[in-house]
């Protein structure tokens, strides 16, 4: 049970550490008086200490039953006053063993009275250091109206039985209704305890399950924007892997169309001459023989013209040879190089794409 700390304010014991009194004898006359500063000791005078003494009294505290265990004690610091003193003349070499002896068993019945509160289960809510409060100023009132000065420290310790809710049965408890209460209600409190673990423990539970799916979300939030980045990520290297491809394919048409062109215009100039020379030769043998017969003349231009004609497909026919195999080496280079997302379908578009770049006619 929970124990507040024991507040001191509101009671000054008022000990003096040097407390001495005298006692004077004159025959049958006694008085008793504080020692005065700067006192000389005569014959007939016998100077007391009244000290400051510890007295410690165990206190019975009522029985409980068997679920729950009550020890009590009270610590006294006490010290005799001048009034107390005048009052008991007979006992001032032994002030301390007479108060001992005179007063304990009315400090220990009372204080064992006031502990008889613990039968009802009221403080078990509060705990008992109101309790503890309560004794000690009933003892220090009672020592105080008999001229002690005191500073009183009660001490009150339960200890409750581990026990089962399962395990209490009518044994457990005793005859008397009042501790059957206690029994009852210590009960009451271990079920209620019991249920308030398993639900902080239900709760702690599904917390730690909630915050296990929040994590797994978050990690299946993240897998999935690295996928979606990673999928970007390809699609752009793909898109720039085509895009090369078509550059490549583009400058590489180009440049065999350049070719295919210097070709034809250097076999055009050459064809024509051939012919410029033939038409020189003709018209230098024309000239020389004029024997011939313009039936002669005709063969021979056929026989020329069909031998060009042969020489011009033959080299038409070398060039689209040459442009095509050239088409098929930079197909089978783009392959290797961009393998991301192509398929057979892009790369038999892009044979024929090449192909009728390739076609002379």
């Amino acid at each position: 049970m929970a124990e507040s700390g024991h507040d001191d304010s509101g009671w000054n014991a008022g000990f003096e550490g040097d407390r001495r009194v005298v006692l004077s004898r004159l025959g049958p006359y006694r008085r008793v008086f504080p020692r005065p500063r700067g006192y000389v000791k005569r014959l007939h005078h016998r100077v007391f200490d009244l000290v400051i003494e510890d007295w410690d009294i165990p206190l019975e505290p009522p029985s409980l039953g068997n679920l729950c265990t009550v020890r009590a004690a009270l610590a006294i610091r006490f010290q005799p006053t001048l009034a107390f003193a005048r009052e008991h003349v007979e006992h001032l070499e032994d002030l301390g063993g007479h108060i001992r002896r005179q007063y304990c068993a009315l400090l220990k019945d009372t204080a064992e009275a006031a502990l008889r509160a613990l039968e009802s289960a009221n403080w078990l809510n509060q705990g008992h250091a109101r309790l503890e409060r309560e004794i000690e100023d009933l003892a220090q009132e009672l020592l105080a109206i008999r001229d002690i000065q005191s500073r009183c420290r009660c001490r009150i310790e339960a200890t409750f039985a581990a026990l089962d809710v399962d395990q209490f049965d009518e044994h457990m408890a005793s005859a008397d209704p009042a501790r059957n209460g206690m029994a009852l209600e210590l009960l009451r409190r271990r079920r209620e305890t019991l249920a308030r673990v398993a639900r902080e423990r239900h709760q702690e539970a599904l917390l730690e399950q909630r915050l296990h799916l929040e994590q797994q979300q978050q990690l299946l939030d993240l897998l999935k924007q690295e996928t979606a980045l990673l999928r970007a990520q390809q699609q752009e290297q793909t898109l720039q892997a085509r895009e090369a491809l078509l550059a490549d394919e583009t400058r590489e048409s180009e440049r065999i169309d350049s070719e295919t062109r210097l070709r034809r215009e250097r076999i055009r100039q050459e064809a024509e001459l051939k012919r410029l020379e033939l038409e020189a030769r003709l018209l230098e043998k024309d000239q020389r023989t004029d024997s011939h017969g313009e039936v002669h003349d005709h063969l021979k231009r056929e026989i020329e013209l069909l031998a060009m004609e042969r020489q011009r497909l033959a080299l038409e026919e070398e060039i689209h040879r040459t442009r095509l195999a050239r088409a098929k080496g930079w197909i089978i280079g783009a392959k290797k190089r961009f393998p991301l997302g192509q398929d057979q379908d892009n790369a038999i578009a892009m044979e024929g794409q090449i192909a009728r770049h390739t076609d002379p006619g």
